[in-house]
């Protein structure tokens, strides 16, 4: 069904709009530079697909696997992920703006130069994700594993991490990335290490 309507927006020049894709297995497809409007994808699977560019509004994603897909330069607007699975996801230079992620996995997946505005991660898993030069203060995270996270070049001030795991993380030798980032006292052991400072 969705290579149709694909096919047909590509023909028509028009946006996918008001659709429900559900429990739909897709290989290779390329899904970029489309716009996705209200749009719905249930327990679909998508392999080597390409959504580089695409725009979506106020559209979820449940309970679908899209690892190692490419979403670079994605915009996403009042949006959902929920209990999906993005490892190794390409997320390089994507943009969100009041959208809402949760228990979701993205490890190892490539978030750098990034910018989030009013989004939350709640209960999800971006264990050796990257980060790196993104921008981030407005992003609200909860129960969120950021083990061994790349925040090079990204500011962490007023974000707040205290009920997350952060062990691990990679920032710059000056540590500017960890000036004004909230945490609770017990995982300031954890930043130690950052600082050669070994505990005894």
């Amino acid at each position: 069904m969705l290579e149709q309507q694909l096919h047909r927006a590509r023909t028509e020049e028009r946006d996918l709009e008001d659709l429900v894709v559900e429990q739909e297995q897709l290989a290779g497809l390329d899904l970029s530079r489309l716009e996705y409007i209200r749009v719905r994808f249930h327990k679909c699977r998508f392999t080597r697909c390409d959504f580089s560019r695409a725009v979506f509004y106020e559209s979820i994603f449940e309970g679908c696997d899209f690892s190692n897909c490419s979403f670079l330069d994605t915009v996403w607007n009042k949006s959902q992920v929920n209990g999906c699975k993005g490892d190794g996801g390409k997320f390089i230079g994507s943009r969100w703006k009041d959208c809402v992620v949760t228990d979701s996995t993205f490890r190892y997946g490539n978030f750098s130069k990034s910018q989030w505005s009013r989004s939350t991660l709640t209960g999800c898993d971006l264990q050796e994700a990257a980060l790196a030069e993104a921008r981030v203060a407005g992003l609200e995270a909860h129960s969120t594993s950021f083990l061994g996270v790349d925040f090079f070049r990204t500011s962490l001030k007023g974000v707040d991490l205290s009920d997350c795991q952060i062990q691990g993380i990679t920032v710059s030798e000056s540590l500017q990335e960890l000036r004004g980032l909230r945490i609770n006292p017990g995982q300031a052991v954890d930043l130690v290490p950052l600082m050669g400072i070994q505990l005894l």
